[in-house]
């Protein structure tokens, strides 16, 4: 059975894998007694089936089919005690079990772990990443149309940028709202960072009569009359990178309601960014700092599950078997952040002390321009939130 050294300590596939979820083991537990006779009535029960998509999630299965053989024929599936099953099993139990138990076991998740902060970002506020992502569809999941010749679906994704996780998610069809499943996420108190494609002025208005707050990059075109210019205030080492930058408070020529808000704008490389927002106690620099945010984690997020979970293949054609396996993806990646900033810990504990490298590593570097807008907690960022195939299969897959 194939095991990964880490820290000095030597684990094997299913110690990993055991510790990985044991977080879930127990809330699926939880959930399984209350489905009663759930575990005499079917073989893949509630239990097994989830363990086995985890299982399928972390080693990377592209499908159904292949977890069936996989788990069949690995030694270390089987040592891991996952259950046989066939693939109509699997399609039946798509159909049989609620999305809202897995949902109730994300959420439970998000509560229970302790996920690392970013002190820096903690102490503007809470902020939310707006951003949805298109899924290919079959030909058959006439429920998710989209074009003429195709079918598709989108995940659109409510991501925390205080502890670099996902807090929701609505799947429709690839055709849907955007600014729609915005104003279904809504929290007060909350700042939502978006791109163009959230930008409404009746949109802005909902924000703000529900007394949250919003980070969105408008179009270069739009026109404005400015009421007052604020004081630029920036790091002054960005100013090697940024040029015609302003800050100001403005009305949008075409807005009906004629409010008030913040515009903050900028050149780099030749591209202008226009960033609107009603957050007036922040510095420019924070405002443009926290919408580069929403620029690179969002993406990092749908390329993990893409590319690193093989999200672009889909495991139901159902509408509900689909939304279980988001939220799989959703509580995996949760489950792998965890673990990780888990291992970053107990690496930190055992090191041999060297109290200016310690030192070091504690204090988050400070944000510079670079790669586009600014380059972001830098090699912090890539220990503590980031996930990888590469970083996965260093703890996971057999060397």
């Amino acid at each position: 059975m194939g095991y990964a050294v880490k820290f000095g300590v030597k684990m094997t596939a299913e110690t990993v894998f055991t510790r990985i979820t044991a977080p879930l083991q127990t809330l699926l537990k939880k959930e399984a007694d209350q489905l009663h006779g759930d575990s005499l009535m079917y073989k893949l029960s509630l239990y097994f089936f989830t363990m086995n998509l985890v299982y399928a999630i972390i080693n990377k299965t592209a499908s159904i089919s292949l977890l069936v053989t996989d788990i069949k024929t690995s030694p270390d599936a089987r040592k891991l005690g996952l259950v046989d099953a066939s693939k109509s099993m699997y399609s039946e139990a798509f159909g049989r079990y609620d999305p809202k138990l897995f949902r109730r076991i994300f959420l439970a998740l998000l509560e229970q772990l302790d996920f690392l902060e970013i002190p820096e970002i903690k102490s503007l506020g809470r902020f939310i990443l707006v951003d949805g992502s298109v899924f290919p569809a079959l030909r058959t999941m006439t429920w998710a149309s989209y074009q003429s010749t195709s079918n598709a679906l989108k995940m659109h994704l409510a991501f925390e940028l205080n502890r670099m996780v996902p807090v929701q998610f609505i799947s429709t069809d690839a055709n849907s709202n955007e600014k729609a499943a915005l104003l279904a996420l809504l929290e007060a108190g909350v700042t939502y960072i978006a791109d163009r494609g959230y930008v409404s002025f009746d949109v802005f208005r909902k924000i703000v009569s529900l007394q949250a707050f919003f980070i969105i990059r408008v179009k270069a075109n739009l026109k404005v009359s400015v009421s007052k210019n604020l004081d630029v205030v920036v790091p002054a080492h960005w100013l090697a990178f940024f040029s015609d930058v302003s800050d100001s408070l403005i009305c949008f020529s075409n807005d009906k309601h004629q409010a008030t808000y913040r515009l903050v704008s900028f050149v780099i490389d030749d591209e202008t960014y226009r960033i609107a927002t009603n957050r007036l106690d922040l510095t420019t620099g924070e405002i443009i700092m926290l919408y580069a945010y929403r620029w690179r984690q969002i993406e990092l997020f749908f390329r993990c599950i893409n590319r690193t979970f093989n999200a672009l293949h889909l495991w139901s054609q159902s509408g509900r078997g689909v939304e279980i396996q988001f939220y799989l993806y959703l509580i995996v990646y949760l489950l792998l952040i965890h673990f990780k900033q888990g291992l970053k810990q107990e690496q930190k504990a055992i090191e041999p002390a060297n109290k200016a490298v310690r030192q070091g590593q504690e204090k988050y570097p400070s944000r510079t321009p670079g790669c586009g807008i600014v380059t972001l907690l830098g090699e912090k960022l890539s220990q503590l939130w980031k996930m990888s195939i590469h970083w996965i299969r260093g703890t996971w897959v057999s060397p």
